[in-house]
């Protein structure tokens, strides 16, 4: 059970249920992420795992500035043409 303090958001600590919240996601899921280092360093406090918001936020803004944009417009249809090369060593089909 969490404490009316947790849930009113004066806290400087995000659980797992918030921060899955935050992040439109499971709180199965952040749990699998912390497991495989893909979250924001967080702390147990008795059974319940603590996130610092600072934490949160910092691991947000170096995921944002990682961000590579997609491969959208590299698809041949919107790739300029390219010049026709001449194919190299084959010879004339003989009959």
């Amino acid at each position: 059970m969490t404490s009316p303090q947790s849930e009113s958001g004066s806290s400087p600590h995000l659980s797992v249920k918030q921060l899955a919240a935050r992040w439109h996601t499971t709180p199965s899921a952040i749990y699998i992420a912390r497991h495989r280092g893909k979250a924001p360093k967080g702390f147990k406090r008795g059974v319940n795992v603590l996130f610092p918001l600072a934490a949160v936020e910092a691991f947000e803004a170096a995921q944002m500035a990682s961000d590579r944009p997609s491969g959208r417009g590299t698809a041949a249809e919107h790739r300029p043409p390219e010049a026709l090369r001449a194919r190299r060593g084959r010879r004339p089909a003989t009959v």
